[in-house]
């Protein structure tokens, strides 16, 4: 069971708060420095080419940074000379991916005598080894721990998170058992609320790599401010879905508290789609009589900006835009704002037919309730 009893400081200080966007703008970057700083992460892990922006903004947090990422695909002395050049910046900790085509080729002597010279370039520079565990097999997994423990890496690292799926907590069960006490786990890659850093943890991870520090970290605290207060627990899944937008809509949420799994659903005639969201919303956080703590889970953008992001500037506005327009759906927004004020709500936002199951249930009931109502106009 993950250990729900860690304070604040004690999980953001397993957190290496990561910026590795392919896309990203130096803005954005400055923009996460500021929330780095705002909060005690154990370090932030930052491309080389952004080592010296971090270290001058004077944040007074570890800087990691990565070698060769996120496929490894240089030779070994070109990534010595990155290797090197990134010491030189001043980073404190290297995070390398293995060069797994020599993995799961079985080329074990030049990958050995490669991590044997990065051990001995950065001697005084904590050295992580990125394995890449959802595409190895177990065996693999267990190689790879193997030679990262004998050449003196300080971690092995899970994942880059680019390799298209998520670490599991199988996958860090079975690296702490091949591990043997020999080295730590670092594990990464899709890792995004606080539920799922307790239960990395609880399955023997040593630190977490994530994007996601500082809304785990807000999490966190409206979690600790909800149990302040002795509100229960409960999660819900909730989608829309519209045949023409406008036309036939309906829209479900799917309730669970602990093993207990409620499904709402409702329906119009005549609607959008960004109405049954909302309506998905307002279903879900009136079934309960008393407040609540409340996850919801939704893949629509429109919902979660406007719960989080607009609404307190629409009603500071007198619901109108920052252009002075009437905001759309004003009546479902203030039923919302009025069952937000009531329980303690935080989002989780999911990728459209992405494996959440409760949300792709959620989606296939909703459509069948808009396909209703089509049925019954043609």
């Amino acid at each position: 069971m993950p250990d729900h009893n860690l304070s604040l400081d004690q999980i953001l200080s397993r957190i290496d708060y990561a910026y590795l966007k392919p896309y990203g703008k130096v803005k954005e970057f400055l923009e996460f420095l500021e929330r780095a700083r705002s909060l005690p992460f154990r370090a932030i892990c930052v491309p080389p080419c952004l080592i010296k922006k971090a270290i001058e903004e004077k944040l007074d947090k570890r800087i990691v940074s990565v070698l060769d990422f996120p496929f490894a695909y240089s030779t070994t002395l070109s990534k010595i000379a990155a290797l090197e050049e990134m010491l030189s910046l001043g980073v404190e900790e290297v995070d390398i991916p293995l060069n797994i085509i020599w993995l799961k080729s079985q080329e074990i002597k030049p990958l050995k005598r490669e991590l044997s010279l990065f051990r001995k370039i950065a001697e005084e520079c904590i050295l992580k080894g990125i394995i890449e565990s959802p595409v190895l097999t177990d065996e693999e997994i267990e190689l790879a721990v193997k030679l990262l423990a004998e050449a003196g890496f300080d971690y092995v690292k899970t994942s880059t998170g680019f390799s298209g799926k998520g670490t599991t907590l199988e996958e860090v069960k079975k690296i702490k058992e091949y591990a043997r006490g020999r080295i730590r786990i670092k594990a990464s890659g899709g890792i995004r609320t606080l539920e799922q850093v307790l239960d990395f943890i609880s399955a023997g991870a040593d630190l977490i790599g994530t994007s996601y520090g500082f809304e785990i970290a807000l999490e966190a605290l409206k979690g600790m401010e909800a149990n302040s207060e002795g509100l229960d627990y409960a999660e819900a899944y909730i989608d829309g879905a519209c045949l023409g937008n406008p036309g036939p809509g309906g829209y479900a949420a799917i309730i669970k508290e602990g093993d207990k799994e409620t499904v709402l659903v409702g329906s119009e005639p005549e609607t959008t789609n960004n109405r049954m969201e909302l309506k998905a919303l307002i279903c879900a956080l009136s079934y309960f009589k008393e407040p609540k703590r409340i996850k919801v889970y939704t893949d629509s953008e429109y919902l979660l900006k406007g719960a989080v992001e607009w609404l307190p500037k629409w009603k500071a506005q007198g619901f109108k835009t920052s252009e002075g327009n009437p905001v759309k759906n004003r009546d479902l927004w203030e039923e919302i704002d009025r069952l937000m004020s009531i329980h303690k709500v935080t989002f989780e936002k999911v990728k459209a037919h992405s494996g959440v199951l409760l949300n792709e249930k959620a989606d296939r009931l909703a459509k069948e309730q808009a396909k209703k109502w089509q049925k019954k106009l043609f």
